[in-house]
């Protein structure tokens, strides 16, 4: 049996054999990593999420204490007009402290 020049039918049966399991294990390759890029992207949206959680939470912390701030300062403005008699009620205010 005589072949052509050139044409070996082993190596070429080999060359076509192992071509599709290449593209095969490419694709699978390929799927894998686009399928942990969108696991990493969903991992780093959560982390995102958990920080402006955090944020979020230390700024309504941060607004009641300015709030709570601004009363007291009302209450110590109003504590010192009664200390100083402005208020006409100073005797009141001394006799219950001393009491």
């Amino acid at each position: 049996r005589k072949q052509a020049p050139g044409y070996s039918t082993s190596s070429s049966d080999e060359e076509f054999e192992s071509k599709p399991s290449l593209t095969h294990k490419a694709k699978k390759a390929l799927r894998k990593r686009r399928k942990l890029e969108k696991e990493t992207k969903q991992l780093m949206k959560q982390e995102e999420l958990k920080r402006l959680h955090k944020a979020q939470a230390i700024q309504r912390q941060l607004e009641e204490l300015e709030e709570r701030q601004r009363t007291l300062e009302i209450f110590g403005v109003e504590l010192e007009r009664e200390l100083r008699g402005e208020a006409g009620t100073q005797s009141n205010l001394l006799v219950q402290w001393w009491d």
